[in-house]
């Protein structure tokens, strides 16, 4: 039997984690929320936690045994935008930080960092948003980066003083998540891509210390930072590292098997399948412990696991999460998807 998950605990934690801004390359603060939380609730376990060059975060679990270390790894750095272009009207231009649809984020409310220090609210908006005041036609164009601009909650009206505010082209831009737990088990917000992953992770790992318990092998909890863009976990792993499970929202969608309730177990993404014996043993503990997963396919999805395959790593890879909807857009999953990846995390760090 496995240890039982503190699944308000969890939530909690994912909570919190979700409001604090972390979009890719500016991820430093949540990065030393979750270093703060490791150590906080696992110096009894031995627990230690390095961060590295580049930003990102390992915690090392000793383990019963240690000839064939593992590894889990999630992601905080999430979707945003950055400043290209500081315009004559005063409102911002910006590239997009990870892969989002430009109409995903109209009317969404947003936090600049500025340059120096400051931050300013603001809103993303088409440039011409006034039903009163542009045809339908113009109300019509398409939303992409020279149709859509940042209002800046200042009084600005010109490039110049909006440079006088300290905001300057590079500065981030992170979008609202808008937090929302129901009494009916759900969760909403935006960035549950990759967050509640982590946050599965935080809850497999409270309810090994709280049972007592170690896992089998070494294990490293790794927590990645540039994910989104495509090299996360390159790096960051020891060198006999056996095994690497990344830990990644499932894709809730028609003709997917994945559900909002449900782990999922990928088998084959964009860059191709994954470990096929790792895949069927975690298949394997799912049944085992009676949880509710699904095993699924996206053609259009990649993930950290990868990026160390790329990098070089020779381990076997295999990628679960749990079930959310509307990815990479404002998205939801419930209390159950979290428990079910949590205790299947549990069972393979278990077994």
């Amino acid at each position: 039997m496995l240890p039982t998950v503190n699944v308000d605990g969890m939530v909690e934690f994912l909570t919190e984690l979700l409001n604090i801004p972390s979009p890719t390359g500016d991820t430093d603060r949540a990065i030393a929320w979750v270093d703060n939380q490791f150590r906080a609730q696992f110096a009894e376990q031995g627990i230690t936690t390095q961060r590295t060059p580049k930003g990102l975060l390992v915690a090392r679990w000793p383990g019963q045994k240690s000839d064939a270390p593992r590894a889990l790894t999630a992601h905080v750095d999430t979707l945003g935008a950055m400043v290209r272009q500081i315009k004559r009207n005063g409102r911002l231009r910006m590239t997009q930080l990870g892969g989002w649809s430009w109409t995903s984020v109209e009317g969404e409310g947003v936090t600049i960092f500025a340059s120096n220090g400051q931050t300013y609210r603001g809103t993303i908006l088409p440039t011409h948003a006034s039903i009163h005041a542009h045809t339908s036609k113009d109300r019509a164009l398409p939303r992409d980066d020279t149709n859509m601009e940042v209002r800046i909650d200042a009084h600005t009206t010109s490039d110049k003083e909006t440079e006088e505010l300290g905001i300057r082209v590079g500065d981030v831009i992170a979008f609202d998540p808008r937090v929302e737990v129901s009494d009916t088990g759900f969760i909403r917000s935006r960035h549950l891509d990759d967050k509640a992953s982590v946050a599965c992770m935080y809850g497999a790992m409270l309810a090994l210390a709280d049972a007592g318990l170690q896992p089998i092998q070494d294990t490293y909890f790794h927590i990645s930072n540039y994910e989104e863009v495509g090299h996360g976990a390159a790096t960051g792993f020891p060198a006999n590292l056996a095994d690497l499970i990344s830990i990644d929202m499932a894709v809730v969608a028609p003709q997917q098997t994945s559900d909002e309730y449900s782990v999922t177990i990928c088998a084959k993404d964009s860059a191709g399948p994954y470990h096929m014996q790792l895949r069927r043993e975690l298949e394997g503990l799912a049944q085992a412990n009676e949880l509710r997963y699904a095993t699924d396919i996206y053609p259009y999805y990649g993930s950290d696991g990868e990026a160390f395959w790329r990098a070089g790593g020779d381990v076997r890879m295999g990628l679960i999460g749990p079930g959310v909807d509307a990815s990479h857009h404002y998205e939801r999953t419930h209390r159950d998807a979290l428990d079910n990846t949590a205790k299947l995390i549990l069972a393979y760090l278990l077994s």
